[in-house]
């Protein structure tokens, strides 16, 4: 399938990567501490014939969730629609405020997935550790999309500094405050033994 892919690369908060790199990879002389990383953003678009497919399976283990951690979710949905609102400024370019996002279940679902799955594996990544794309994941879910955007994130204990160092990165923020999205499913993953122990993300989409 053709996609024209825009990669937006997104500056590292407090520890990570930086510079130029692969859309979701962290280069090998890049050294992870455990403090919070922000990685880089992706964007993608899509024909509008995309097909959909059928994700109950795929989804089973994310519908029940931690009920602090979908308060979590629920509050970074929040937090992002305040600042499409209000409008913002992402990498020195002012953005008009735009419209609010709405909840998508099955973008939630491609969300919570990776988050689980980057921290039950540790890694931080937007590939998968099974090798998958956030394009994939976001299909597997059954979200046809026209554009679709993913941030991600690690480290950030509260909505509210995720949000923040999302918004402080060129890349992230300008997803945010696209309006050319229209839905947002949002994945938060607590895991005591892992590197950052928090794992966010953020899949975005328009039908």
């Amino acid at each position: 399938m053709n996609r024209g892919i825009s990669v937006l690369l997104g500056a590292v908060l407090l520890a990570g990567c930086g510079g130029e790199e692969r859309a979701g990879e962290c280069p090998e002389q890049c050294e992870e501490t455990s403090e919070a990383v922000i990685g880089e953003s992706v964007r993608v678009e899509a024909p509008a014939e995309e097909r959909a497919v059928t994700a109950l399976a795929y989804c089973d283990d994310v519908t029940t969730w931690n009920a602090s951690w979908t308060d979590f979710e629920n509050q970074v949905l929040t937090l992002v629609n305040q600042k499409r609102a209000a409008g913002a400024t992402c990498g020195g370019v002012a953005k008009s405020p735009t419209t609010a996002l709405t909840l998508d279940t099955r973008l939630r679902c491609a969300a919570r997935k990776h988050s689980k799955d980057m921290a039950v594996n540790n890694f931080f990544s937007h590939t998968g550790s099974n090798g998958s794309t956030p394009w994939q994941r976001i299909t597997s879910a059954g979200y046809t999309y026209r554009t679709a955007a993913e941030n991600v994130a690690a480290g950030q204990s509260t909505p509210g500094a995720v949000v923040n160092g999302w918004m402080a990165s060129t890349g992230h923020c300008n997803n945010i405050m696209n309006p050319a999205l229209k839905h947002l499913g949002v994945g938060y993953y607590y895991q005591s033994t892992s590197t950052y122990k928090h794992y966010w993300t953020q899949d975005f989409g328009a039908q």
